[in-house]
């Protein structure tokens, strides 16, 4: 650094010499003097009028100078409306609402300040010049934003900018992490500083400096463990840019926030020095096993990729030959996994070996014991590349998430239900659920409204266009769940037909690599500038795909004037298998729908008994006893439901009885609605202990839906727990008329329980 300040000096004076000669056109550069020279320093200024706490506002009286030489640049976007001086004591940062202030102001300038009636003070703990501005929240004055031109009446620059006299500080992490004191806030904030031998926690070739959504704090390293945050603006130029691999200096602007935490502000990239260019073991590019081999005890840590080929057999306590490794799968162990360069070799001097650790995420997801459809597929490892078993190895793998990676996804939960009412608005997606933009800077988000959560996605207020943002689900294991179906709800809103919302199956959680299997759900749709209300997708068949799969909700948006909101919410899938009655009701009456004025005794094929009751059959429109709002069953067929149709008159009520159920109830869930003359629905659903001959009542559902529309569906659903034993289910009417004429009449179809 030193000999470049020494050749943009001699270039300065160059031009001066050239400004010199008569023999060219060019007039002489001027080079600008300052009338008045400083009389106090940096430090002694900070001194005098420095305050305790996060925001204040002062105004220097005395006829005061002092003087420093720019430290900062806001070419690069990621110092934004600040400017930072330094002299032989301190440095100081100024608050200027404008942009491209290094225009004005290089790096290197002298500029000398009179302070006589300017402002001094704290904005969120920050100690800067800067204009008082009144802060509501807080009651209390603070330093803002000033015009440029109110700077440039107290800011004479002095001669031309000089390298030279911008020269670092340097500092150790520890030196200010942790001490929040006055002496140390006045020594150290504003000043630019240089910190030796670190590396950026998390930099893997891949990382960049800043997210594309908001601004990102990435963390600086010491030997010692020390941490210091550098935050990266988004709109920097540099933010995309890979975070630096291995460990070098890092230099910047120290600054302190309100929560009285020190942070670092890169001006550019050249703030980084001494890094390694060289990504090789790193994610981005990792070895091969053939590499890993021949670096074997060579002390190299990084990542590994190949093929898995088997397992170390049981008994082996060193590999000695072929015989030493099960080729085939599924294995005996689910302790090790054997790598190679191709999936078709079966030599174990090609290969090397890594350990699984019990009890880790990577046995649980990657034994071939347990996932014989491994064997084949490409693994990424990472340790150190060494010795394991007396063959070549990757050691030091602790099995955490972080240190593999599959091809393929394994595992998975067998059940989710997801309403997002656990998470916070703006907050974090559920635990297991994953972000991931792959064009543009909108992401999903958690909104709320009538105290409902759902996860929701626009791409208003964007800024970098096109959009294509995944909300993804947790791995889902299809082939050990009960009941393989999804379902969620959708609601939109300003739709406009161009800003679709499409759901995919996903081979794995990254939609830049995985296998994407559209998905046909029914999604919600609004008139232009409307909404409509959450919709149901209808339950999504998945039992034609064996493993473990994602579902991806994928929002695309062009750039428009107006955008398209999604919303999602009650996302399910899996569980124990569903018990339902939706095709055994078509077994009454041997699948004949009667009158719908007509009432009897039926009896299903399974056993349930119904007294006083009709027989209803859904269908494309109404032609009694065939009516649209029973419409089809719920077990993702394309067949029309069936419906018990109770009386309610009180000289011979209706009465539904299921037979025996075993195992329990979790939920229960069934449809209603009404198609005589009636006014309103009135009716309990009973659940009753049958394990004696005389049953007791343990749950009762009531629904009391007066203002129930002839002809309208009404759908139901309710958690209630009810453990394991015998149980019986009874549905019969409330009868409000007390009518001894057929009254009081209602449907109820797709009647479904869930067991414990």
């Amino acid at each position: 650094m030193k000999r470049l300040n020494l050749f943009l000096n001699a270039l300065l004076l160059m031009l001066v010499a050239v400004g010199c000669n008569e023999d060219f056109d060019t007039p002489p550069m001027v080079v600008p003097h300052a009338e008045h020279q400083a009389n106090m320093t940096i430090a002694e200024f900070k001194a005098k009028y420095w305050q305790d706490g996060r925001n204040f506002i002062d105004t220097c009286k005395e006829d005061t100078y002092i003087h420093g030489w720019v430290t900062s640049s806001d070419e690069e976007g990621n110092i934004y409306k600040h400017l930072y001086i330094q002299d032989e004591t301190g440095g100081l940062g100024i608050s200027i609402d404008a942009n491209s202030i290094c225009n004005t102001y290089r790096v290197g300038q002298e500029i000398v300040i009179s302070m006589k009636d300017f402002w001094i003070g704290k904005y969120n703990g920050e100690y800067l010049i800067g204009k008082p501005e009144w802060y509501a929240a807080q009651s209390v004055w603070e330093a803002g934003r000033m015009t440029l031109d109110q700077f440039k009446e107290h800011a004479e620059i002095n001669g031309l900018p000089n390298l030279d006299k911008i020269e670092p500080v340097e500092v150790n992490i520890g030196d200010v992490v942790g001490h929040s004191d006055a002496e140390t806030q006045l020594k150290y904030q504003g000043q630019f500083v240089i910190i030796r031998d670190v590396e950026w926690e998390g930099a893997d070739g891949e990382l960049p400096f800043s997210e594309s959504s908001s601004s990102t704090t990435r963390n600086i390293k010491d030997e010692e463990g020390n941490v210091l945050g550098v935050n990266n603006s988004n709109y920097a130029n540099f933010r995309g840019d890979p975070l630096p691999l291995g460990r070098g200096d890092v230099q910047g602007i120290l600054y302190m926030t309100g929560s009285d935490k020190w942070g670092l502000y890169l001006r550019d990239t050249n703030d980084c020095i001494g890094f390694d260019t060289d990504n090789k073991g790193y994610f981005i590019n990792p070895f091969t096993v053939p590499e890993a081999i021949e670096l074997q005890n060579s002390g190299k840590k990084g990542w590994v990729t190949g093929y898995i080929v088997g397992a170390i057999a049981p008994g082996v306590t060193q590999v000695a030959s072929n015989e030493d490794i099960e080729w085939e799968a599924p294995t005996t162990l689910d302790n090790t996994l054997v790598i190679a360069p191709s999936a078709d070799v079966r030599d174990y001097s090609k290969c090397i070996a890594v350990a699984l650790p019990q009890g880790s995420s990577f046995r649980r997801d990657a034994s071939l014991k347990d996932y014989p459809d491994l064997l084949g597929t490409q693994v990424w490892v990472k340790g150190t590349l060494a010795t394991f078993m007396d063959m070549a190895g990757v050691t030091d793998n602790t099995g955490s998430i972080d240190e593999y990676k599959l091809s393929i996804m394994t595992g998975g939960v067998t059940e989710l239900y997801e309403d997002f009412e656990g998470c916070v608005k703006n907050g974090a997606m559920p635990d297991g659920w994953r972000l991931v933009k792959t064009m543009g800077d909108k992401d999903w988000y958690i909104d709320e409204f009538e105290s409902n959560k759902y996860a929701s996605v626009t791409g208003y207020s964007g800024k970098q266009p096109p959009y294509e943002a995944w909300l993804i689900t947790p791995a889902l294991d299809i082939k050990n769940a009960g009941r393989k179906e999804f379902s969620f709800m959708s609601k939109v809103r300003y739709y406009r037909g161009t800003d679709p919302m499409e759901v995919y199956l996903m081979s794995t959680n990254d939609p830049t690599t995985a296998e994407l299997i559209k998905l046909e759900p029914t999604l919600a749709s609004a008139a232009d500038g409307g909404q409509s209300d959450f919709i149901s997708s209808g339950v999504i068949d998945l039992s034609q795909y064996e493993g473990t799969y994602c579902i991806g909700f994928c929002y695309k948006s062009q750039q428009q004037a107006n955008y398209t909101t999604w919303q999602l919410d009650n996302v399910k899938f899996g569980g124990k298998a569903l018990l339902q009655t939706i095709d055994d009701f078509e077994t009454m009456n041997g699948g004949t729908p009667t009158s719908q004025t007509s009432f009897s005794d039926l009896i299903s094929n399974k056993g349930w008994k119904a007294t006083n009751a009709g027989l209803l059959k859904g269908g494309p429109t109404d032609a009694a006893p065939v009516y649209a709002m029973i419409g089809k069953k719920e077990d993702g067929s394309d067949n029309w439901a069936y419906a018990v149709h109770l009386n309610g008159k009180t000289t011979a009520p209706g009465r539904l009885l299921s037979p025996s159920i075993n195992g329990g109830i979790k939920t229960i869930s069934f449809s209603y609605g009404y198609v005589l003359t009636d006014s309103g629905i009135h009716f309990q659903v009973n659940i009753y202990s049958n394990s004696s001959a005389n049953p007791v009542l343990v749950k009762t559902i009531t629904i009391h839906n007066e203002n129930a529309v002839k002809g309208t569906p009404y759908h139901y659903m309710e958690e209630v727990n009810i453990g394991a034993g015998d149980l019986m289910v009874e549905v019969k009417p409330l009868s409000p008329s007390q009518s001894t004429s057929n009254k009081d009449r209602f449907a109820i179809w797709n009647i479904m329980w869930e067991p414990m």
